[in-house]
């Protein structure tokens, strides 16, 4: 994080040989190109033609944060990234470290070595104070504490992560690893999916909104995939309809789309045309939404990868 700060802080790209020049202790080299790499995995940092920067969308809150803030802007960063929540995922059902490293880089076709891939996520996890780490064992466990950092708002801030983490990890248990890779590889996240059921009571509006929209999302990168031509469908039921007649999905899909893209509408396109109200969305039909759309997009992953008929 240290790295971060001093790409954001700069006003101009920097090489590896001037990033490691701000740190007179460390031995070699090869421990700034470590923590760089690290910095642009994790989406703190990118590199230019010209060197390394700041990434536009972490400048502003690593610039302001405080070295004790620097910690909380990791956590939240690991948290979003896909390799991580997939080894953590496996490592909660009780697979080692080793095994679990190993499956999230044959399913995420992550390059480097695996020592090297087990390493890194289990040491980021570790700082992070998201994981325990038996090594005798070679056991990894899910844990999130808050004594490191005292003050009330972090305090708060880290009681939302924790529940945010256990409902990403509560999510790809749902779509199950193989899912969860493919939505990783058409940069869809699992940012609403999770918003969702973390807001549903509050605001069951949204909640179906950003479910349904990662729905369409879904649907629309399955269309590129299998040549249904979906760039000007517009909606979960078009999209549906393009992939119901061009047998890409099964008729019961079709339906299950139509009933979720009527949802998606009542939250988008209101007022209804036969009343001119506008549709109260509850909390139960929030939470139904939520859930019910990564078993959709299971189901139809299933159909499309393996002809499987499951929901």
């Amino acid at each position: 994080m240290d790295l971060a700060k001093i790409l954001a802080n700069s006003p101009t790209a920097m090489t590896k040989e001037a990033v490691h020049s701000c740190f007179p202790h460390l031995k070699t080299l090869g421990y700034t190109e470590n923590g760089l790499s690290v910095c642009c995995q994790l989406g703190l940092a990118e590199e230019t033609k010209l060197g390394f920067v700041g990434s536009d969308n972490s400048r502003s809150d690593v610039k302001k944060a405080t070295k004790n803030q620097l910690f909380t802007l990791f956590q939240q960063r690991i948290m979003n990234y896909p390799p991580f929540l997939l080894y953590i995922d496996f490592g909660s059902k009780g697979y080692s470290s080793l095994d679990s490293a190993a499956r999230t880089k044959g399913i995420l076709q992550m390059r480097g070595s695996l020592p090297i891939v087990e390493s890194s996520l289990r040491r980021w996890g570790v700082y992070a104070q998201l994981l325990n780490y038996n090594k005798s064992k070679d056991e990894i466990m899910v844990k999130v504490t808050v004594e490191r950092l005292s003050a009330e708002y972090v305090h708060r801030l880290l009681r939302a992560m924790e529940a945010e983490l256990k409902i990403k990890l509560f999510l790809i248990d749902m779509l199950g690893p193989d899912v969860f890779a493919y939505l990783d590889t058409k940069d869809i996240k699992l940012d609403n999916l999770s918003d969702a059921l973390g807001t549903f009571e509050s605001d069951p509006r949204s909640a179906a909104t950003k479910s349904t929209l990662t729905l369409e999302n879904f649907l629309f990168k399955l269309g590129e995939d299998v040549g249904v031509s979906v760039s000007k469908a517009n909606g979960v039921i078009e999209l549906v309809d393009r992939l119901k007649g061009a047998d890409k999905i099964l008729l019961k899909h079709q339906q299950i789309g139509y009933g979720l893209g009527a949802i998606r509408n009542m939250c988008s396109h209101d007022p209804e045309k036969d009343t001119g109200k506008s549709w109260t969305i509850t909390q139960a039909g929030g939470l139904l939404t939520t859930l019910s759309v990564p078993v959709a997009i299971r189901s139809m992953y299933l159909y499309h990868t393996e002809k499987k008929q499951e929901f």
